[in-house]
């Protein structure tokens, strides 16, 4: 039997990392952890498992008010564009050059529900949309927008341009 040194602070965050859910609990427990050792507590961004409705309240604010600096953190970091059939080819584009293509898709005025609603009228209401029944878990198409929960956390995937 092999006998490890651990100090405290590797110990607690074996046993956190081990017996808990991921998120802001975690972190302010890894933090305290490293406090006590004098070190400093990293502070988590966003949670590790962020729900779309929080997530979509950001990313549409961001989008109506023309908040490039928060749509790009919102985005994955390369986002793929594409047309509407299958046979539009495809490009993938920086997190910094979705702004525009966001607010190209607002101009549009083509229903995108049962409403007749447009997607700029989706966004401006405060509901977050529902999962279809058979999009897999972790995946939304909203009009124009697909966004997907990559390691717990949401981002504009993929635009459908016209």
């Amino acid at each position: 039997m092999a006998v490890v040194k651990l100090g405290h602070t590797a110990l607690l965050l074996m046993l956190v990392a081990c017996n808990a859910e991921p998120g802001v609990a975690n972190a302010a427990a890894v933090g305290e952890a490293e406090s006590a050792q004098g070190a400093a507590a990293p502070v988590a961004a966003k949670p590790a498992n962020e729900q779309f409705a929080d997530y979509w309240q950001r990313f549409r604010k961001a989008a109506l008010s023309g908040d490039a600096a928060t749509i790009a953190a919102a985005s994955a970091p390369r986002v793929t564009t594409h047309g509407i059939l299958d046979s539009d080819p495809s490009e993938e584009v920086a997190a910094a050059a979705v702004p525009p293509l966001v607010e190209q898709a607002l101009a549009g005025d083509a229903a995108i529900d049962a409403g007749g609603r447009t997607l700029r009228q989706v966004l401006e209401s405060s509901a977050a949309p529902k999962r279809e029944p058979n999009d897999p878990l972790g995946y939304r198409r909203v009009g124009a927008f697909v966004f997907e929960q990559v390691k717990g956390r949401w981002f504009l995937t993929e635009i459908y341009t016209e």
